[in-house]
């Protein structure tokens, strides 16, 4: 944040971590975790060791926070929010495009492992509501088939 006084002399907001974990929604834990993880750079401390941020750690964060939100691994969404608040962020855009190409497909194949499972889902609870003793959830797949099941002894697998 760039405050401009009356004077002119730029001066640049220095906050601490709380305040940065505010502006960006995650707590201060997450701050100091991402810095644990080299995600984020080390800020600067005073005397007293406190850390010290500015508004390019605000945008950092919260590009983090964006990428983790859509599923980015968390040290490549650290990557490319470094190259963004590096001012490369049109690499940063064609670095990110096939990680979304990945994640909606990613999406795709849960959302077709869910529509099949709410369908099974469906299908069974119809069953119980008919009121049905055998749900079939217990026996073999392929059980009625008469090569299905059979070990080398003629026994059936049960």
């Amino acid at each position: 944040m760039l405050d401009l006084p009356v004077t002119g002399t730029p001066t640049v907001t220095v906050m601490k971590v709380s305040e940065v974990a505010r502006l960006a929604g995650v707590p201060a834990s997450t701050v100091r975790f991402y810095e644990a993880e080299g995600v984020l750079p080390p800020p600067r401390r005073t005397a007293a060791g406190y850390r010290q941020y500015e508004e390019v750690d605000v945008c950092r964060l919260r590009a983090v926070v964006t990428l983790r939100s859509l599923g980015i691994d968390l040290h490549e969404a650290g990557r490319l929010a470094s190259t963004c608040a590096d001012g490369r962020c049109d690499e940063m855009a064609i670095d990110l495009l096939p990680r979304i190409l990945e994640r909606r497909a990613e999406v795709v194949r849960a959302r077709a492992e869910l529509d099949h499972l709410d369908a099974q889902l469906g299908r069974l609870e119809q069953a119980l509501r008919a009121g049905a003793n055998e749900l079939g959830i217990c026996t073999e797949k392929g059980a009625d088939d008469d090569s299905a099941g059979d070990d080398s002894d003629g026994d059936r697998r049960v």
